[in-house]
């Protein structure tokens, strides 16, 4: 596709690839920004499921008007067939490649980019969109020039979020989706059935994650992770010491394996999170610096890789 021309945008080059899209720098040629262009991958355009996840994930994004979910401008197809998005681009790294570089984030910085993942989440919610999988590797940080101790967040990849009204994706009963290690119990159970609290029970998660450095329930295999979700309790003594006593409250309840006695809003622990930060002293905090370009540096239009197990209809990946 490089060098063509979809509606005014000029694919310019590549940035990365997954199992059913690609993703190209674009230019804009009326306004000379340059884009995102995702592109589904031919052999997929004429599966309706794959095709559905696609247009749902071009929804989700569109319909949240926060700083923490990238802007879809619109649809188009490219004159070769591709289905392609095209949306904001921004260079980042992703939580994942942080924590991998630079380990467990220092209180301040913490605090901070948990307050923007549940403002952006409680965003979604508010628009009746549950994300279902959300991961460090589905959370960008953006440098921010007027506080690089405090970068931005974005939060990626709708593609299996969950639109609570009748325009959604379909999920049969017994499927499964998400990612095991961050799953809250009930979406092992039936996706079905999974409201806006498994968002919650996956921030617990992402939250000890971003404080201790490791997910809080982890297994060898898909059936021990699934396990230890449904009957291990977190580990919340694995925190670092000084983390607040309130903090480590609100965690332990976000990840209550019942959801009827977890956390049932964003907003609560929104509420929660801004009473624990602490007075911010400048220190050498810095967020990991993008690879250099050409290598893999991250871009918020980064590619879902849906896994469809055959036969068993389920979208789920174990990390």
């Amino acid at each position: 596709m490089i060098g063509q021309m979809v509606g005014r945008y000029r694919i310019l080059r590549p940035l990365g690839e997954g199992g059913m899209a690609r993703v190209y720098a674009a230019e804009d040629t009326q306004v000379g920004r340059q884009v995102a262009v995702k592109a589904l991958l031919p052999e997929y355009s004429r599966s309706p499921g794959v095709v559905d996840r696609f247009m749902n994930e071009a929804k989700a994004m569109g319909r949240i008007r926060h700083p923490g979910v990238v802007d879809v401008f619109e649809i188009m197809v490219a004159p070769s067939g591709e289905l392609c998005i095209i949306m904001e681009l921004v260079n980042g790294v992703t939580l994942r490649e942080h924590l991998w570089k630079q380990g467990p984030m220092p209180l301040p910085m913490a605090i901070a980019v948990m307050e923007q993942l549940a403002d952006t989440v409680a965003a979604a919610h508010a628009e009746r969109i549950i994300h279902r999988d959300l991961k460090p590797e589905n959370i960008l940080l953006v440098v921010d020039p007027l506080d690089p101790m405090r970068p931005r967040v974005r939060i990626l990849d709708f593609g299996i979020a969950k639109l609570e009204d009748a325009g959604s994706v379909k999920t049969a009963t017994g499927t499964q989706m998400g990612t095991a290690t961050y799953m809250a119990p009930e979406q092992f159970r039936n996706a079905k059935l999974v409201d806006h609290r498994a968002d919650i029970y996956a921030l617990g998660c992402v939250f000890f994650e971003i404080l201790q450095g490791k997910p809080p329930l982890t297994g060898r295999n898909l059936l021990e992770q699934m396990q230890a979700h449904l009957q291990q309790q977190p580990p919340l003594d694995q925190l670092p010491p000084q983390t607040p006593a309130a903090l480590r409250t609100l965690v332990g309840r976000m990840l209550e394996k019942d959801r009827d006695r977890r956390l049932g809003s964003l907003v609560e622990v929104l509420a929660i999170l801004r009473g624990s930060a602490p007075e911010v002293v400048p220190t050498a905090i810095a967020v990991a610096e993008p690879a250099a370009a050409g290598a893999h540096t991250w871009v918020i239009a980064l590619i879902a890789i849906i896994l469809v197990a055959a036969g068993v209809g389920a979208v789920i990946a174990f990390t």
